[in-house]
């Protein structure tokens, strides 16, 4: 399995989480993280302790992007990748590697998320799916780089519903694995992030609501045309424009928050690229 497959971790501002997750992986697995905050600390620790751990340094790239980046280091047949705040179990990875080998063509595989240790008693059986969950996906690694991956003008959300739909198109098979597992942690926002404070945390809950706006529209916009789009997405601008103003008025704090939906709205429509980015991010 060592020779087959190796662990590919995007990771934004995760050092705890990314440590823990390597303690836990055989050392005989080649680790690659791909690191969007450019904590040089975590490069210099993680690669003095760890043999078969490289991290690579970026400015924030986004979460697609990162594992694009990550997987022009793999020199395995396969790759996993895992988000910090997820959980892998005993055999997780070596039943992925199992049915990948007998599959051959696909366009990703996923485990089963759950919530429970005690739900771990299914056969080792695969189902097709149309989308898979992105906290944990497995790739054939010659596959991935032909079909060039994710879209690397999306920074954040709707990277893997644009992958997922690539492959469907392609007719690049998805399958959950049902003996293989992993836990992803929910907590109300998707971030794995630990940042210094308060401040820094409002900041990126107001660049998460930018580019959920931008991506959609250019997801819907990529595979439905213009119109269609916009018509999809006018009545949710509609909606913000009458939240911005009764928001203003009555001194909402979250007033900000709705100012930023809007704009990254507006910014996708008129064709401007992902361009936000966290002012507490280090280049």
């Amino acid at each position: 399995m060592n020779n087959f497959v190796t662990i590919v971790i995007p990771s934004y501002k995760s050092r705890e989480l990314v440590l823990s997750h390597i303690k836990k992986i055989s050392i005989k697995i080649r680790i690659i993280i791909v690191e969007n905050s450019s904590d040089d600390k975590l490069k210099k620790d993680v690669e003095k302790k760890y043999k078969n751990v490289k991290v690579f340094l970026q400015k924030n790239i986004g979460y697609g992007c990162a594992i694009n980046y990550g997987a022009k280091f793999v020199k395995t047949k396969f790759f996993f990748v895992i988000n910090p705040d997820t959980k892998i179990y005993k055999n997780t990875i070596s039943n992925l590697v199992s049915v990948a080998k007998k599959i051959k063509y696909f366009g990703a595989l996923s485990p089963i998320q759950i919530k429970h240790r005690n739900q771990i008693n299914k056969k080792v059986t695969f189902v097709m799916q149309k989308v898979l969950n992105g906290g944990a996906m497995f790739f054939d690694t010659k596959i991935f780089k032909k079909i060039k991956g994710f879209d690397k003008n999306i920074f954040l959300y709707y990277e893997e519903n644009d992958y997922f739909h690539k492959c469907n198109q392609l007719n690049l098979k998805l399958y959950s694995i049902n003996k293989s597992f992993f836990y992803h942690s929910l907590k109300g926002d998707s971030s794995s992030a630990i940042f210094k404070g308060i401040k820094e945390k409002n900041y990126a809950y107001l660049i998460s609501g930018w580019h959920g706006q931008w991506s959609k529209f250019y997801y819907l916009k990529k595979y439905n045309g213009f119109i269609y789009s916009f018509l999809k997405c006018a009545p949710n601008l509609i909606i913000n424009l009458i939240q911005l103003l009764i928001k203003l008025l009555t001194f909402s704090p979250k007033t900000k928050y709705v100012y930023f939906k809007i704009e990254g709205l507006l910014s996708s429509i008129l064709g401007f690229p992902s361009f936000k980015r966290s002012k507490y991010d280090r280049f």
